[in-house]
């Protein structure tokens, strides 16, 4: 869920004093991730899961107010986020309160509403603004960090936002011309960069990168021994539960190919570029 989930407050401006309010908590993957969802909406009871095919995406979402209350809602008031989207759960957990409710809005309540709904994800849509051009967001409050991760949400979290990648390049330096190329990597929006800090200690190597060019960091672990020793191990102990497990298994081969230091010769580069060319978007299934 801090990878790839969300809680969603959908505004519908009606008049300058009536709104239709709508709310969801929902997880986005691409749908070669389909299974995973429909394990999680088993694991809660409650929602649906719903398949985009022309975008490639699949979704599970709970929109009934009174299982976002019973069941949602407190899952996550006993499991924390650690991310940004904790801060997110909370105007949107009140959010969830007063429209269960189904009592009629009066305007304090509806302009209580809108303030929560600002401060959550990108805030307040330019209809809702126009309407509602005075509001002050909700004021959330800063996201406590854990002073060290659990190694079952680091899986979890890669599984979402995390992967592993094989590269070939051009090098005359080497004798057939060719590196093989390799690095672990997370990313995330930059204002996770705190959090990003906390993969430094937890694996015990890799560096943090702000990227400057977009809005983007990424946690990348790029050194052979640092990967066998350090990264190889924690996935071997807590394995990922969606696809890519499947990548990591060929990632964690591929590295033995150069381990071993078969990849300089034309045999071992050539079974090197076939792991790379089946797996991460390549991956049929």
């Amino acid at each position: 869920m801090d990878a790839e989930g969300c809680f969603s407050v959908i505004v519908e401006v009606l008049s300058p004093l009536k709104c239709k309010i709508r709310v969801s908590f929902e997880i986005n993957l691409h749908d070669k991730d389909l299974a995973i969802l429909y394990r999680i909406q088993s694991f809660f009871g409650v929602g649906k899961v719903y398949l985009r095919s022309e975008r490639n995406l699949c979704v599970s979402r709970v929109t009934v107010p009174s299982d976002l209350l019973k069941v949602i809602i407190p899952h996550f008031l006993e499991y924390p986020l650690i991310s940004k989207k904790g801060g997110d759960f909370i105007p949107w957990s009140k959010v969830v309160g007063m429209v269960s409710k189904k009592d009629p809005l009066t305007k304090p309540g509806l302009l209580k509403i809108i303030s929560y709904y600002a401060s959550i994800n990108r805030g307040v849509s330019p209809k809702v603004s126009e309407f509602f051009p005075d509001i002050t967001p909700f004021d959330r409050p800063n996201q406590l960090l854990p002073s060290k991760l659990n190694p079952h949400w680091v899986s979890g979290f890669v599984a979402g936002d995390g992967g592993f990648q094989l590269g070939v390049q051009s090098d005359n330096r080497y004798v057939l011309g060719e590196r093989a190329k390799f690095q672990f990597y997370i990313t995330q929006h930059m204002l996770e960069a705190e959090l990003f800090r906390l993969f430094e200690g937890f694996f015990g190597c890799g560096t943090v990168y702000i990227r400057s060019n977009s809005s983007r960091c990424d946690f990348i672990v790029q050194d052979l021994d640092s990967i066998l020793i350090k990264v190889l191990p924690h996935f071997d102990l807590y394995p990922l539960q969606n696809i890519k497990q499947r990548d990591y298994l060929d990632f964690k081969e591929a590295l033995s190919i150069i381990n071993s230091g078969l990849h300089l010769t034309p045999e071992g580069i050539a079974q090197f570029k076939a792991i790379k060319e089946g797996m991460n978007s390549f991956r049929s299934s």
